[in-house]
């Protein structure tokens, strides 16, 4: 697909992700997501002035909002936009938050006008990741919080790569994980940056479930310095009566065995 046909379904896409994940009704699911959130805020401060990069629904700008943090939210979907202004609204915050329609590829502000950048699972959905990037270095005064899709050795990254979910079992569920971990392992003989898993039913899109030493690699050919590198959960799939074991692994899921099988991945850079 061309960067304009990349572009052109966003605007006319809507997440549901506060639906489908946040409240999803498989617990695993809920868990991984919550994970996700409570990862990507646990280093802001209460008086950072925030930008959050392709914002979806709202769900992070809003918890923000609550926590009394100034932010500014920017979306290039105007349906994902009115939902996050009706999330605002709902929970009372629609006056602490600025929402802008916005290209994450050409952001629509400044050279260091905010505190802390935030992009939160954006980034892969980007015709050209490292544009990305250099946009995120760019409007940050120092630091910016990059959660991605990351290729780890993790049952449910193969899972999701096998074209299966990992939060309930389906009819793919006895291949899956055979198959994601081909395409894991052939992505990383071919020397690709990952696999694409593609998304909203169109596979051309660009969804890329990179290598984390890609990931390294690219944050710092840009300038970007990693001051952590986490795992977002060391989740196992389709048996929620593992939760409890998931949750004692991610107690410790940033030593340096634990690390490489995780789910996911949340980055905090500075400018170097």
């Amino acid at each position: 697909m061309t960067t304009e046909e990349i572009k052109n379904f966003y605007k006319g896409y809507a997440d549901k992700i506060q639906q489908k994940r946040l409240y999803s009704p498989y617990i695993l699911r809920r868990y991984f997501h919550e994970q996700n959130y409570l990862l990507v805020m646990k280093s802001l401060k209460l008086t950072d002035k925030v930008l959050e990069v392709g914002c979806g629904e709202g769900i992070v700008a809003v918890f923000m909002a609550k926590m009394g943090i100034s932010v500014t939210a920017i979306d290039i979907s105007p349906a994902n936009l009115l939902a996050a202004k009706e999330l605002a609204h709902k929970e009372g915050v629609e006056d602490k938050i600025i929402f802008m329609e916005g290209d994450a590829e050409n952001i629509p502000f400044n050279d260091n006008s905010f505190d802390v950048v935030i992009a939160d699972n954006v980034l892969e959905h980007l015709p050209n990741f490292k544009k990305g990037l250099k946009e995120v270095k760019r409007v940050t005064k120092k630091r910016a919080i990059i959660a991605l899709p990351t290729a780890m050795f993790n049952l449910c990254v193969w899972v999701l790569l096998g074209g299966d979910v990992y939060w309930k079992i389906t009819r793919k569920t006895p291949y899956a994980v055979f198959f994601g971990f081909f395409r894991y392992l052939l992505g990383i003989i071919l020397g690709k940056d990952g696999v694409n898993e593609g998304y909203g039913g169109e596979k051309e899109l660009p969804h890329v479930w990179r290598y984390p030493w890609v990931i390294k690699k690219e944050l710092k050919e840009v300038g970007l310095e990693i001051v952590s590198f986490e795992p977002i959960s060391i989740i196992f799939p389709y048996f929620s009566f593992l939760l409890p074991l998931i949750k004692f692994l991610d107690k410790y899921k940033n030593k340096p065995i634990l690390r490489n099988f995780g789910s996911g991945s949340v980055a905090v850079v500075e400018k170097n």
